[in-house]
């Protein structure tokens, strides 16, 4: 077996001198069978031929003609008591025995036997040691008398022991040249491959936008179409990555520079205990703000590694929103606007707490933050549970509300975009309606 070190190309030739090698054998085999069994049947043609002679002769004359039987094909008379009557002469002995014969031969059928087995019903052919040859014997009973004629097969063994030698001799050959030609053949299949390996790499985040050629054969073009979709996929992720950290750059920029030019004026003359008490309110305003978008962004980088894992157990989302909506109370008051609940008092579902409450808080804030009027948090029960969060605004403005830092109302965030996160863990879905003049935003969760 080749080693899992080798080359495919090595591999693939191993494999096509290996199925050659099989291939070669079972078709030396046959060859060899079928060169023994075509010139065994010819040498049974003769002695069919020959026994139909002598049975056609005059039983006068059956004595003569067998004791004139000369060249390849012998033939003997014997009587039912094992006399010899006729034989040719260069058979010393009997060829038969004539009990054995008489017992379970009859008509003039051609069989070969190996040892002259008795018994059969029609004719028989047997190997027999002579003198100076190994001989094929049909033997046909004649009245009481038994016919055997018999014929050398030292030539026939001689060509199939030729074919067999030059098989063997060939084979090798045939294997070398075979194994040669399966390596340049794997070559000459695996160059366009390796042209697209060479080609791969040269391509890098400088020129991330390079593609592979796409070649007209049908196997080599599937392959370099599955590769430049997945070039695709790894150039989008890697534009993703820019845009996070660009935008994230941005995100993070705005607070802390606001938070540096309140601590900067605070310190850069003297000030009223007033004046600093708003400055403190207004840096601990900005350190809120870095915290929750930290938050956000550790939210977001674990559900892009896959690590936004949801610990389920049974949370009434009425009382989690119940809870939300007293929290932004003050917030909302502080704004002249209002949050307030409707809806079923207990509503169970599976999921994680933290999670949930981090949709309602998201929804409620965005709303406040970009929305207009009261806003209002309705959940209900069913076969699914449903919250919804809605407001007086006109609604979102960008195509996508779901995309990590989507413009909105001249600003960017990730509060929508964990939402959906997080509700696509849970297995649910989000959507965005207008009714009735105001924006809703319905997350439905499984039950």
């Amino acid at each position: 077996m080749p080693s899992p070190s080798w080359s495919l190309r090595a591999r693939v030739a191993v494999a096509f001198l290996v199925t050659t090698a099989l291939a070669m054998l079972a078709l030396g085999l046959f060859v060899q069978w079928r060169v023994q069994d075509t010139l065994e049947e010819g040498l049974r043609d003769q002695l069919e031929t020959e026994m139909d002679r002598l049975l056609a002769v005059p039983p006068a004359e059956r004595t003569r003609a067998v004791a004139g039987l000369a060249g390849e094909i012998h033939g003997q008379l014997l009587s039912g008591d094992g006399s010899v009557v006729a034989t040719s002469p260069s058979i010393r002995g009997r060829m038969v025995d004539p009990a054995g014969a008489r017992a379970g031969y009859a008509e003039a059928h051609v069989l070969v036997l190996d040892d002259l087995e008795v018994g059969s019903d029609d004719g028989a052919a047997a190997d027999l040691n002579t003198e100076d040859e190994l001989s094929i014997v049909l033997v046909q009973e004649v009245g009481d008398q038994v016919l055997a004629v018999s014929i050398g097969r030292e030539d026939a063994d001689d060509a199939v022991r030729a074919v067999r030698a030059q098989l063997a001799l060939s084979g090798p050959v045939a294997l070398l040249l075979a194994g040669g030609l399966g390596y340049l053949v794997a070559g000459f299949g695996l160059r366009p491959i390796e042209r697209m390996r060479a080609h791969a790499a040269t391509i890098s985040s400088r020129n991330a936008g390079e593609r592979l050629p796409v070649p007209p054969t049908t196997e080599l073009r599937r392959l370099a179409l599955t590769l430049n979709a997945m070039l695709d996929r790894l150039d989008d992720g890697l534009a993703r990555e820019r845009r996070f950290a660009a935008d994230a750059s941005h995100e993070l920029r705005t607070p802390l520079a606001l938070l540096l030019t309140e601590v900067e004026l605070a310190l850069a003359a003297p000030r009223s205990q007033q004046e600093l008490l708003d400055a403190l309110r207004s840096a601990e305003h900005e350190v809120r703000r870095l915290i929750t978008l930290s938050e956000d962004l550790l939210a977001l980088a674990g559900a892009d590694a896959g690590h936004l894992q949801v610990h389920a157990e049974v949370v009434d989302l009425a009382e989690l929103a119940a809870d939300v909506v007293r929290r932004f109370g003050p917030i909302a008051a502080a704004a002249n606007r209002s949050v307030s609940m409707t809806g079923d008092e207990v509503v169970l579902v599976n999921g994680g707490p933290d999670h949930l409450r981090r949709i309602v808080s998201n929804l409620v804030d965005n709303a406040l933050r970009h929305g207009a009027g009261d806003v209002e948090v309705h959940v209900s029960g069913g076969p699914d549970a449903v919250a919804e969060v809605s407001d007086s605004g006109a609604g979102f403005h960008e195509e996508r509300p779901f995309e990590r830092f989507a413009a909105s109302h001249g600003s960017v965030g990730l509060g929508l975009p964990i939402v959906d996160e997080i509700v696509r863990a849970h297995g649910g879905e989000i959507a965005i309606l207008r009714e009735h003049e105001r924006t809703v935003v319905r997350v439905t969760l499984p039950r």
